[in-house]
């Protein structure tokens, strides 16, 4: 997966990648969900990405120290796209 990709979750819910980033060799990402029309909605959440063989799949972090480590992650991510502009 990649991302700025548009993924389908439990084949209704669709979320955009906004970014991506690795911790202790696995890949996270942040993700916006989309509402049906694919317009970018206020939610969002971080899924790590689990590989299955060939296929990949998105689980929600539910732990809560992983959560907020991600998320200052995402953060200093953002901000570092915006010193660069």
């Amino acid at each position: 997966m990649k991302p700025q990709a548009i993924v389908t979750l439990d084949e209704k819910d669709k979320y955009y990648l906004a970014d991506v980033t690795e911790y202790n060799n696995v890949r996270y990402f942040i993700a916006n969900k989309l509402d049906e029309q694919e317009e970018l909605t206020e939610e969002s959440c971080i899924f790590e990405e689990i590989k299955d063989g060939n296929d990949f799949y998105l689980d929600k972090v539910t732990d809560p120290e992983i959560g907020k480590y991600l998320a200052t992650v995402f953060v200093a991510n953002v901000l570092e796209e915006i010193d660069e502009m």
